[in-house]
């Protein structure tokens, strides 16, 4: 069933995005592509760990226990007694990182997790020898114990796990109703109501609506259109309001906190009624407000990214050193893009790799944009103060 793989069961296994897998044994590991149904070419025989994953602690060898990942560009690895966290965006796990389970995870077993399951919706599921516990993420508490052979999931949406651009409207019109159902969003309740259920049947709004959300907040985070203010937004498409929403989840991943996001548009733009902006399948992201720390702050792409000055040799304006804050957030924004959005291609068309910020091309537009030769249109003038993004054609 997966050809190419070592014959010895793995230790864990993990799914990255873009139909790549990867497979742990002991101090090794191989990349498996879904689409093609091999092992990725250069993973035969398996590469080491160490040094392949940076920041891999060097006391982390012989094995790892579980792998998950949480559906906000984070992965989470269990080992004895310890976990990390590995940062997709910025490829390398998170400072500070491995800390105790117990200390991470109460009241899950404080050491030797088998394996950990997440479906993308409210509840995880932990699992050692023939039992399970339950872990509600709204409360980061266990909420349910019990045996494997009595274990009942809590139902989701079958496009929980699918991106945005690949989602039909059906998936994103169920998602959005899990959503609504879960208290992170609330629809206008004149112009486009919410009835029914997810799971039985959504009545209102159709799959094919598009929908205002009121107030302008998704999971707390709350949505700022710098071109003109306003407490909605509207002419939204389901599959880009699922997109927001998990914008929301990937920013306020680790510290710091983002309350706000700032944008130029979503559901509105200056084209034709058929560009994607016009049909609320497109965002214009300008920004982010929040705390670090403790201390309030704002960063602008305008001001903190567009507005920098050129560094020779060097594609990307962004400096760790000098303000970490804007460069950490707007990468882990970019990498949100290309693994949500358009990224290389339409739809299934997105293919591995995923663009990167000095690549050439693509529908992911920022400051540091490279344009594709003429006849293309030249696009990084224009953004030089926002990121695009957008789900299937312009």
């Amino acid at each position: 069933m997966w050809p190419g793989l070592p014959d010895n069961p793995p230790d864990a296994a993990v799914y990255w995005g873009f139909g790549k897998v990867y497979f742990f044994y002991g101090d090794e590991y191989v990349r498996f592509d879904i689409f093609k149904n091999v092992v990725d070419p250069g993973y035969i025989p398996p590469l080491k760990i160490a040094g392949n994953w940076k920041g891999w602690p060097g006391h982390w060898t012989g094995h790892i226990d579980s792998a998950v990942n949480w559906g906000n560009g984070k992965i989470y690895f269990f080992r004895d007694s310890e976990y990390l966290r590995y940062d997709i965006s910025q490829d390398h796990v998170d400072p500070g990182y491995p800390i105790p389970i117990s200390s991470g995870w109460p009241n899950v077993w404080p050491d030797k997790v088998d394996t950990v399951l997440y479906q993308g919706g409210n509840k995880a599921y932990f699992f050692k020898d023939s039992e399970y516990r339950q872990f509600d993420l709204a409360t980061s508490t266990v909420d349910k114990v019990g045996q494997i052979s009595s274990l009942s999931l809590d139902p989701v949406p079958q496009g929980m796990w699918t991106p945005s651009h690949e989602l039909t409207l059906d998936q994103a019109n169920e998602v959005m109703g899990y959503l609504i159902q879960s208290g992170k969003l609330s629809l206008s309740s004149t112009q486009t109501p919410y009835t029914g259920d997810w799971l039985t049947g959504i009545t209102s709004p159709k799959p094919t609506t598009r929908v205002v959300v009121k107030p302008a907040t998704i999971d707390g985070v709350n949505f700022i259109n710098e071109a003109g203010p306003s407490p909605v937004i509207d002419n939204l498409d389901q599959r880009m309001l699922v997109c927001l929403y998990r914008l929301t989840q990937w920013v306020n991943a680790s510290e710091p906190v983002i309350q706000v996001i700032r944008h130029l548009g979503i559901g509105h733009g200056n084209g034709p009624s058929t560009d994607c902006h016009n049909q609320g399948r497109a965002l214009d992201f300008s920004g982010l407000e929040g705390t670090s720390s403790g201390v309030t702050f704002v960063r602008k792409v305008l001001q903190d990214w567009g507005n920098k000055q050129d560094i020779s040799g060097k594609t990307l304006r962004l400096d760790p050193i000098s303000d970490p804050l804007a460069h950490s957030l707007f990468l882990t924004v970019f990498r949100f893009g290309t693994f949500e959005c358009e990224c290389n291609g339409i739809g299934l068309q997105n293919k591995w790799p995923p663009k990167e910020i000095g690549d050439v091309g693509g529908f992911v537009i920022h400051p540091d944009y490279i344009d594709p030769p003429p006849p293309a249109k030249p696009l990084r003038s224009l953004h030089r103060n926002h990121i695009h993004m957008q789900i299937v054609p312009t």
